[in-house]
């Protein structure tokens, strides 16, 4: 098949990865090339062109006069940009004629507004929560539109959809690496930021008297600086922002992963590479991470009560964590959410919308 696919427009697809979105939109591109289908990436600028066969860069902002800039009605700079980057994307996706799915996973409201002049199917990955924009964007799209959610607690959430969603889990990658020796450390991924509770992570290390490594990049500098840096020490050490491989190495010399949502995470991609490694999880019961994270895999924790309590249970959960056999916690997670399987759904949904849409057309 030839699959166009809309990334993201607030980052490249390109390691180390902002975030699961660009995470997940790498994953699944680069095992659907493997699979022998074709790719054509739209991305921002610095997007890894080995990741697709080809990779169409999303036009820029174009720069604004010094009255425009300085009207009082002027939009977001950012929402500008966004709109650049969709509208041209748009045009070149219509203008061409070989393309047989367009997979959009870009949560913005555009692709889905102009599906109704698209000749070939469009699937739409709902990453997050609702928000307003894409449900405008629900709103004036193609009853034919599909859209897939990741988690099943996801899905609840999207309630103008026009049809229930298909809920696909996200995947993760086999690296052929093992499971690693684990260690006597603890180990906190992801972007930091407040929502994300890098801060209860701190706490529950110290309640399990045990090293914390955390990785990831600082997307809330303010926060950062006023609520992680000053815990840094010997116990607690930021490693940085490190490409994939460079992560799992860090993750596989650990003890256990937390995964410390502040929020109702939609899936929870942290907790299924930590495992995919060998490495049990102890993260808090919220979101979709119920829907994947079993027994044999880690421990879910009540995120009830204040810091103090949940980083008490999370402390007592470690133990019982780490005495899992991290051979066993690879196997179930990659027999769960191997990327095979993933991709595999995806292109099942592909082919039946692209039949769909054929017999239509014969009709």
């Amino acid at each position: 098949m030839r699959i166009a696919m809309l990334a993201t427009s607030r980052h490249p697809i390109a390691e180390p990865y902002a975030g699961g979105q660009e995470s997940h939109t790498a994953l699944i591109a680069r095992e659907l090339r493997r699979q022998g289908h074709f790719v054509r990436l739209y991305g921002v600028e610095g997007t890894d062109e080995k990741l697709v066969d080809e990779v169409v860069p999303y036009a820029g902002r174009p720069p604004l006069s010094h009255l425009g800039d300085r009207d009082p009605e002027r939009p977001e700079l950012g929402f500008l940009a966004d709109l650049a980057a969709f509208t041209g994307a748009m045009v070149d996706v219509l203008a061409r004629d070989d393309v047989d799915i367009v997979h959009n996973q870009s949560l913005h409201f555009l692709p889905l507004a102009l599906t109704p002049a698209m000749r070939a199917p469009v699937v739409t990955t709902l990453h997050t929560p609702p928000f307003p924009w894409m449900e405008l964007g629900i709103a004036l799209a193609d009853p034919s539109a599909f859209y897939v959610c990741v988690s099943e607690a996801n899905a609840r959430g999207w309630t103008t959809l026009p049809t229930p969603p298909r809920v696909i889990l996200n995947g993760v990658e086999d690296d052929g690496l093992g499971e690693g020796a684990g260690g006597d450390d603890l180990v906190w991924m992801g972007r930091l930021t407040p929502e994300k509770g890098t801060d209860l992570a701190i706490r529950a290390a110290r309640r399990a008297g045990r090293r914390l490594r955390i990785v990831g990049p600082v997307s809330n500098p303010g926060w950062f600086e006023e609520v992680v840096a000053p815990e840094l020490g010997d116990d607690v050490v930021h490693v940085g922002h490190l490409a994939h491989t460079d992560l799992m190495g860090v993750v596989r010399e650990c003890a256990a992963a937390l995964v410390t949502p502040r929020w109702d995470e939609p899936f929870g991609l942290v907790a299924a590479e930590a495992a995919a490694s060998g490495t049990p999880v102890v993260a808090l019961d919220r979101g979709g991470l119920r829907e994947f994270l079993t027994a044999q895999m880690g421990v879910l924790v009540d995120p009830e009560g204040d810091d103090d309590v949940v980083a008490g249970r999370m402390a007592e959960a470690v133990d019982r964590a780490v005495g899992l056999s991290r051979r066993e916690v690879r196997a179930q997670a990659l027999a769960d959410l191997g990327s095979e399987q993933m991709t595999a759904r995806y292109v099942e949904l592909y082919e039946d919308l692209v039949h769909e849409r054929s017999a239509g057309r014969d009709r």
